[in-house]
């Protein structure tokens, strides 16, 4: 077996930050799972926001944009375990894994956010983790290579069947409710990014979103970069790549017809700014996906 890159798997365990620890909007090609040790905030991904908190287990899917936001104390630093895997590397194993390909699949395809899960530090997949954590770095290459693989495949089994569990106990799982730790992000800005989620195929302006909301487009543009980190605008953008994402891997429609579905009338345009996003090109893109399956 080839060996693998960093790109292609990484795996850090307990990943401590002590300042405040503010993401950009941002997507990358791994499948990503981060598992919170410690530390509180939030989670803003595709139009909603979810609270992290201890026991998070987030889960992102190749190209989702999601936010990170956690207010970091000495008394609780940001500590995460994070995997990143490119699903590609799988693909000669799927064969012989059929209902977790089945099930990564449904995963990808999912058509709503994949919400938090919550999990006891003690639970199989968390400690299979950090487990492998402490092998990664003492494998050789050609080692690391076919482990890495089955690492993953067992990930992805482990989490196929919280998955099942989450769907029969939903409130035992899953991390909905927000607790004192977490920040409430501003209603206006909760606002503006459900209008995005509606209206991205629609060319507007700032002044269409604010005069809705009642407030003036500078007011809205301060209480929205406070409360995300990013610009009205460059939220749009990125929630236009994505949904261009899902038609790359779901339909056959064209390039110029994706850039027009998702509000970018411009197919060079669209193209310049999906590469800049995803580090790829749609079409590119749309070859890894179906390669992939």
């Amino acid at each position: 077996m080839p060996h693998i890159s960093d790109r292609q798997f990484s795996l850090v365990c307990r990943r401590t930050s002590r300042a405040t620890f503010r993401e950009v909007f941002h997507a990358h090609s791994q499948l990503e799972l981060t598992y919170i040790h410690d530390g509180y905030g939030q989670l803003i991904t595709e139009g909603k926001v979810f609270p992290l908190e201890p026991g998070t287990l987030m889960i992102f899917r190749p190209f989702q944009m999601h936010h990170v936001q956690i207010q970091v104390s000495e008394a609780h630093p940001f500590v995460r375990t994070v995997l990143m895997v490119e699903l590609e590397l799988l693909h000669a194993y799927w064969p012989h894994f059929i209902t977790t390909h089945h099930f990564t699949e449904h995963l990808l395809n999912e058509q709503h956010s994949i919400q938090p899960i919550f999990l006891l530090p003690d639970s199989l997949l968390i400690q299979r983790m950090e487990h492998f954590g402490e092998q990664y770095p003492e494998l050789l290459p050609h080692e690391l290579a076919e482990d890495a693989c089955l690492f993953v495949l067992d990930v992805l089994t482990q989490l196929r069947h919280i998955w099942n569990r989450t769907a029969r106990l939903p409130d035992q799982y899953l991390s909905n409710q927000p607790t004192g730790h977490s920040e409430i992000i501003d209603p206006h800005a909760q606002a503006t990014m459900q209008w995005i989620e509606q209206h991205y195929a629609e060319p507007f302006r700032l002044e269409h979103i604010a005069s809705e909301l009642h407030l003036s487009p500078y007011h809205l543009s301060h209480v929205f970069k406070k409360a995300t980190g990013t610009s009205i605008i460059a939220y749009a953008q990125a929630t236009r790549i994505r949904q261009a994402c899902v038609l790359l891997g779901r339909t056959s429609l064209s390039i110029p017809e994706i850039s027009h579905r998702v509000g970018m009338s411009s197919p060079s345009y669209f193209c310049k700014v999906f590469r800049k996003t995803t580090g790829t090109t749609p079409h590119q893109y749309r070859l890894r996906m179906r390669g992939s399956h």
